[in-house]
């Protein structure tokens, strides 16, 4: 099962996702797994000058994605609501203040093309 099941649009203009993929892997017992996943675009205002961002866009494309994985093993079918929503208000409470900030974009682009431009094999011009 792959379902969005919370959209987040936050203050700096991106938006968080959280998808639930649960599944049952043994008898009565399942996987609670949320994947959280946000597009940040590739935009020139978080570079300081416009080579750096053309090779970013080379490189990365018009977006970066971060995804995430939550999970908890060994959950009865009765229990799989109270998982899943603790594994979401955990991540709301302690992760989308970072995500809600106006430089995180920037600097998770940045960090993105740093990591790129480090990868073996890749042409940096």
């Amino acid at each position: 099962m792959n379902v969005l099941v919370k959209k987040i649009p936050l203050a700096n203009g991106l938006t968080v996702f959280m998808h639930d993929c649960t599944y049952r892997y043994y008898g009565d017992f399942y996987l609670v797994k949320i994947e959280i996943i946000c597009e940040v675009p590739v935009c020139e205002e978080y570079f300081e000058d416009r080579e750096d961002f053309l090779q970013a866009r080379k490189l990365l494309g018009e977006g970066v994605s971060y995804r995430r994985i939550l999970e908890q093993m060994g959950v009865p079918s009765t229990g799989i609501e109270y998982v899943r929503e603790m594994l979401m208000q955990n991540f709301i409470d302690h992760s989308l203040p970072y995500f809600s900030r106006a430089s995180f974009p920037g600097k998770f682009v940045l960090s993105r093309y740093t990591k790129a431009k480090r990868r073996p094999g890749r042409q940096v011009a």
